[in-house]
This record gives C-alpha cells, sequence and structure tokens, in this order.
C-alpha cells in the first residue's frame, strides 16, 4: 500500500473506543498543541527524555503490511480554539515522540473531551496519577492547584491522585512547608517515598548541609537521611527505690523523679486531643504522638521544642 492511500486511511471517518465508547478521531500532529499549565514541568530531566525516545523508537517499527506501527494510544484532547489547534490534556510524552518522524505517524489518535473546566482537570490529573510518573514535587504542586485553582474536594483530589488515605494527603501538603532548602532536595527528585517528608522537616540548616553532602557522594538518600536525623531522647532510668521509702510518693511517681510525667492515652483519646491543636487525627501513631508532643510543648515557656 503506498503511504499516501495509508494516510487516507488515517484520515477516515474515526472509529469507537471500546474503552469508554468515545469517537477517536485522526488529527495530524501540527493540529495538537501542548498545554503550558499542565503539571509536567521535567522535559530535559532524563528520565523523561529516555521514555519519549522509547515510545518514538516503537512508534517507528515497521509492520508487515509496510505500516509504521505509529502511536496506538488515543490522545486526550480539548475541542479545537479559533485556531483550528486542539490542547493536549493528556498525551504530550506521545505527541512529542513524533516530531520529525514519517508523515504516516504524525497522524495521531485523539479523543475529544468536552467536559467543563473541573472535568478536564480531573481528566489530566487522573492521567498522570494512573501512571505514577510524577516527581513528588510535581504530584505536591498538582495537589495545591486541584484545590486552588479548581477547587476539588479532599475526596476528590485522594481519588485522583490515587492516595488511600488523609495521612498521604498531609505529607504532600507537608512539602509546601519545608525551607527552601528542604523544598529544593525534594523538587531534585532525590528520593520518591512521601513518607521520608516528615524526617526532612525535621532537619535544621546544619543537618540539611550535611545531607546535601552525603546524597552528592552516592550515598542513599534513605541512608543519609537516617545518619543526619537527631536521635529520639532515651527516657530517664527509672530510680530503683521508685514508690519505696518515699511518704510523698503518689501510685508510684515520687518528687525525686525527673519532672516528667507519663499519660497513658488510647489511640481514641489521642484522636480526640488532636482536634483541640489542629493536628490531623488521620496520621499513623507515632506521628500523632509526635505532633501533640510538639503542640503541648509550644504552650510551655522555655520548654524546648
Amino acid at each position: 500500500m503506498s503511504n499516501s492511500n495509508s494516510i487516507a486511511d488515517l484520515m477516515a471517518a474515526g472509529r469507537e473506543d471500546q474503552a469508554t465508547g468515545e469517537r477517536i478521531h485522526i488529527i495530524h500532529r501540527s493540529q495538537v498543541i501542548p498545554d503550558e499549565d499542565q503539571d509536567r514541568d521535567d522535559w530535559d530531566d532524563p528520565a523523561t527524555i529516555a521514555n519519549v525516545e522509547s515510545i518514538r523508537r516503537a512508534s517507528r517499527i515497521k509492520l508487515n503490511d509496510g505500516k509504521y506501527y505509529g502511536i496506538r494510544a488515543p490522545l486526550w484532547v480539548m475541542p479545537a480554539d479559533e485556531n483550528g489547534k486542539h490542547k493536549i490534556i493528556d498525551g504530550e510524552c506521545r505527541w512529542r515522540s513524533t516530531e520529525d518522524g514519517p508523515e504516516e505517524v504524525q497522524f495521531l489518535p485523539c479523543i475529544i473531551r468536552t467536559g467543563d473546566k473541573k472535568e478536564i482537570r480531573l481528566d489530566h490529573t487522573a492521567a498522570n496519577g494512573a501512571r505514577k510518573q510524577l516527581t513528588l514535587f510535581q504530584v505536591a504542586n498538582s495537589i495545591k492547584r486541584d484545590k486552588d485553582e479548581f477547587g476539588l474536594s479532599t475526596d476528590e483530589i485522594m481519588a485522583v491522585h490515587g492516595l488511600t488515605n488523609k495521612t498521604q494527603l498531609s505529607k504532600y501538603n507537608q512539602i509546601h512547608k519545608l525551607n527552601d532548602r528542604a523544598k529544593e532536595l525534594v523538587r531534585g527528585g532525590h528520593f520518591q517515598d512521601v513518607n521520608l517528608v516528615y524526617d526532612l522537616a525535621k532537619l535544621d540548616d546544619d543537618a540539611l548541609a550535611k545531607l546535601e553532602k552525603k546524597v552528592a557522594k552516592g550515598e542513599s538518600f534513605q541512608q543519609a537521611l537516617k545518619a543526619v536525623s537527631p536521635k529520639p531522647a532515651k527516657d530517664p532510668k527509672e530510680p530503683k527505690d521508685k514508690g519505696k521509702g518515699d511518704d510523698n510518693s503518689q501510685g508510684g511517681v515520687s518528687e525525686s523523679e525527673t519532672g516528667t510525667i507519663i499519660l497513658p492515652l488510647s489511640l481514641e483519646c489521642a484522636k480526640a486531643v488532636a482536634s483541640f491543636f489542629d493536628v490531623s487525627p488521620d496520621l499513623d501513631p507515632k506521628e500523632l504522638q509526635a505532633a501533640l508532643l510538639e503542640k503541648l510543648a509550644a504552650l510551655v515557656p522555655g520548654e524546648p521544642q
């Protein structure tokens, strides 16, 4: 089959997407444009470049009938603007991979999404979340935009980003509260485990400098973070004669002890206390304990925090 006939086939009436029932239109890449406000901003990153190159190579594979394999997964695009251009909702990597490719490959299968601003945003965010390819910093920024610009609720944000609980969401939100030095470590993509964000937030400037040096030398971020993190204070040893021979002792706690008390609280009680201090009750028990202790310490003048 000649090349012109192949292109004519591509430009024929669109077919139906079996997964969604939507119509797939064949649109030339010149009529498709990227969205300058999309979440991904790492086009110069080697991993992203490698991903685009991988798609490019696959699209150039020649099939037995002489056609190119091309781009098979449809892009999601907005309706054409006044210039006849369709802005990309999902699929910019695929679009980029066809640059300078054979003319046949530059005809892209596209689904035109006609929802409102919020629905289009959900399409874009959910697609990124499903692939889990954004960095922690990009996900954090995406979540912030979803809330501030698009008015998504907490449940909606968790759904489109694939988060299973509010604790995970709290950790992503914590990224925006980091100081600039710590934030740069997240932005640099040195780690992808959001659970490490709270540990990073505890480091002072000196500890962050040590962390940067260790990471620069090739040490894994998790090991380096553990090495520079402040060590938890050891519980003071209980006196051997605790509760004995002290007429002023009550319940086994004597005046000669360190001046600290231990209040055994059930998890439900701790969650109830959390509501008074604007602390998320959905934190895991250790994080909840640390957050409550920090809030209590802030109430006492001169108490180290």
